[in-house]
Parts: C-alpha cells; sequence; structure tokens
C-alpha cells in the first residue's frame, strides 16, 4: 500500500515553492521567532496557502494526498532554519491521520478543510504527566453518558496548545482493558471544561508553543469519537510510526544546517597559516559528522521506503531506528559545530546556539531515544535478526 499519491512533477513544483517561502518570509523572520517566543500564525497561514497541509488529506476535503513522502522532505527543509516551526507544521500531520482514518464524514467534513487550509490549528493530546511514553498506564477517562461522551484528565507537553482550535484526544473508555480499552476523539479547544495551561518556558523549541491540557467533565458528543471504542491505541500508534518518520526528517535537516555552517566557517578560518579545514583534528570532526549524515539518511530512507508498503511491524522498528539514529546525529551535529566554530558558535550572530538548543528535543519527542533503544531490543530478543531477515530488509522496494 503506496501511501505516497504524488508524482515526481508535482513533489517538485511544490518544494520549489517552499523554498521560495523559506527564502522570502521565514529566514528573515528565525531570529525573531526565537527572540520572542511567538507563534507566526501569519507564516502558518501562507504554509496552508502553499498546499502542503493538503498533502495529509485527500481531494474530497481540499487536499491534494495522502502522501508520505513530500511532507516529509518538507520538515526537513524547513528545519535546516527553523526547527520550532517545522515541528509546528508537521504537528499536522498527527491531527489528520487520525481524523481522517477514524472519522465520521461529517467530522471529515467539519475540521478537514479548514485544517487544509491553515485557517485552524490542532494539537495531538497524547501524553500525560505521569505517563509519557508509557501510553497505555494513561489516565484520563471518557465515560459514556447517553450520547455523549465526558472526558476527564490531564494531557502534557502538547505541542501547539496554547494556539490551537481543536484537539485529537485520547482516553480510556474502559480503563481495565489497558491499551486495549483507548479511544480517540476530536474536540474543540473552547469546549466548556477545557483548560489550557500556560505556554511552558522551553530551552529550544521558541515558537512552537507547548503546554498542559486539562480536561474537566467535558461533554462531546458520541459523533466526535475517532473509529470505535477500543481502537485508540492502533490509531496513536500509527500515527506515532509516521511521527518517528517525522521527527527524523527534522533532525535530519538540523544536522545538516550544523554541518553546513561548521564546514564553511572552517574553510575559511585562518589559524596558524592556514585554514582550519586542513587541521586534522578538526578534518576529520567534519568528516565523520558528513559520513554520519549520509549514513542516517540512507537508513532514513530505506524506513520511508518500508512504510510506503504499509503499517507493519518492521515499518514500526525501522521508523524508531530511523529516528534514533537521526535524532543523536542531530544533536552531535550542533554540539560538534559548536566546537569547529569556538566562541562564536555560542553567539547569536551563528545558529548554532539555537541548533543545540533545539536538537535536544528532537532525542526526547515522540518516544525517547531510550525507549526506542528498550523497542528495538525487545524486537531483537523476541524475533532475532537472522541471515534471511537482512535480506529481506534489503530487498525492500525503494
Amino acid at each position: 500500500m503506496d501511501t505516497t499519491s504524488l508524482d515526481n512533477a508535482a513533489r517538485r513544483e511544490i518544494l520549489a515553492n517552499l523554498d521560495r517561502f523559506i527564502r522570502g518570509r521565514l529566514a528573515p523572520r528565525v531570529k525573531a521567532i526565537d527572540a520572542s517566543a511567538e507563534f507566526p500564525r501569519d507564516l502558518y497561514r501562507e504554509v496552508g496557502g502553499l498546499g502542503i497541509f493538503g498533502l495529509y488529506a485527500p481531494e474530497a476535503f481540499g487536499g491534494s494526498g495522502p502522501d508520505l513522502v513530500t511532507p516529509l522532505l518538507v520538515a526537513e527543509r524547513l528545519a535546516r532554519h527553523s526547527v520550532a516551526f517545522s515541528l509546528s507544521v508537521s504537528n499536522m500531520g498527527d491531527c489528520i491521520l487520525p481524523i481522517l482514518a477514524g472519522g465520521t464524514d461529517r467530522t471529515k467534513q467539519a475540521y478537514l478543510p479548514p485544517l487544509v487550509r491553515g485557517e485552524i490549528v490542532p494539537c495531538f493530546c497524547l501524553s500525560e504527566p505521569s505517563g509519557g511514553s508509557d501510553v497505555a498506564a494513561m489516565r484520563t477517562s471518557a465515560r459514556r453518558d447517553g450520547g455523549d461522551y465526558v472526558i476527564s484528565g490531564r494531557k502534557a507537553w502538547i505541542t501547539s496548545a496554547p494556539v490551537a482550535d481543536v484537539a485529537v484526544v485520547f482516553a480510556k473508555t474502559d480503563p481495565a482493558a489497558g491499551h486495549k480499552g483507548m479511544t480517540g476523539f476530536v474536540v474543540p479547544i473552547k469546549s466548556k471544561g477545557i483548560a489550557v495551561g500556560k505556554p511552558e518556558d522551553l530551552l529550544g523549541l521558541r515558537g512552537s508553543p507547548t503546554a498542559e491540557v486539562v480536561f474537566d467533565e467535558v461533554r462531546v458528543p458520541a459523533e466526535a469519537r475517532l473509529g470505535q471504542e477500543g481502537e485508540g491505541f492502533r490509531l496513536a500508534m500509527s500515527t506515532l510510526d509516521e511521527s518517528r518518520l517525522n521527527v527524523a526528517a527534522i533532525s535530519l535537516g538540523a544536522a545538516a544546517a550544523s554541518i553546513h555552517e561548521a564546514v564553511e566557517y572552517a574553510r575559511t578560518r585562518i589559524q596558524f597559516g592556514k585554514p582550519i579545514i586542513e587541521h586534522q583534528g578538526l578534518q576529520f570532526i567534519l568528516s565523520n559528522l558528513a559520513t554520519e549524515l549520509a549514513s542516517s539518511r540512507a537508513l532514513w530512507e530505506k524506513a520511508v521506503a518500508i512504510m510506503r508498503r504499509g503499517p507493519s511491524r518492521l515499518a514500526s522498528l525501522y521508523a524508531g531506528m530511523s529516528k534514533l539514529t537521526a535524532s543523536d546525529l542531530a544533536m552531535k551535529a550542533a554540539v560538534d559545530a559548536a566546537e569547529v566554530l569556538g566562541a562564536v558558535g555560542l553567539t547569536k550572530s551563528y545558529p548554532i546556539e539555537r541548533l543545540m538548543r533545539d536538537c535536544k528535543a528532537l532525542q526526547i519527542f515522540e518516544g525517547s531515544n531510550e525507549i526506542q533503544r528498550w523497542s528495538i531490543g525487545r524486537q531483537l530478543q523476541k524475533s532475532g535478526l537472522t541471515l534471511e531477515e537482512i535480506d529481506r530488509i534489503i530487498a525492500t522496494d525503494d
């Protein structure tokens, strides 16, 4: 099942338009957005006007998709200039996918067209104060009351919550059933009983606001449910697989930005009578980073190719491996670039200090890298890694 709908010509046109937007609109404002920590809603709407959000939805709802590959390339390109804005834009996919997979026709018609146009901002409410990576341990509940559900609980670290208009919320409709008791809902943020907390004062990702969302006896119609009761875990996990590919794409863009800055500085900075890139110590640092970037991107491309064949255990495994490798590289590249630039790398004259602040979050989002290692190790424990399995992975169609 190939979830890529665009041909190469259409993809090139979208990316060319995006590049013009980045040069003319985003790049000149990146420093100001980071300094103010304000969400650039005007730029967000412009992205909608470029058709970027439409890549997640079919034509029936105003989109041009669904497309898997192009939004990932968009995320990578945006992250070369602003990790925070890239995250805000790509968060749309986390929210559209569950609505598309589980929403009623009326729900889709109500929410997807304005989401595609960038007129409303969504947020994905899964993590909780007591259960981030342990999704099955969530405490938020949704009890049936006649033709409605009543949702109560707390969600934490919710990207875009302070500026969101609608939330995709996961809650337990059967608390005794563990992860099989999870159900998804789509809920307007202005619903009675919802309180959005103060934006977190984060180390990085300034301009991509994050906050807690509290649900206090929030009543929603049964039609707001996404899929059947108990299908929430499946919806959430299938969304997270693509989200991990997206974090990997953002990480690759951020890593490329750090490496580019370091290489260009090293080519022109003269010390001891020659450019510092000619000094073996720094040359080896940069050589290793360039090699790791190429390797990490190759793994990501393989993970995307597997995901294009449809959801599977192998797709989940490779999405986690790609997220782990790329986000670790993004952090390492930012730190090593600061080492190459020296004191100036710590100033706001260069983007390296911002990349150091932003990239740490990429190792934590969508399941921390420790969770990814645990998940990969558990799969190895269960199934091993035979030569036949390696051959099958290598043979996956691109």
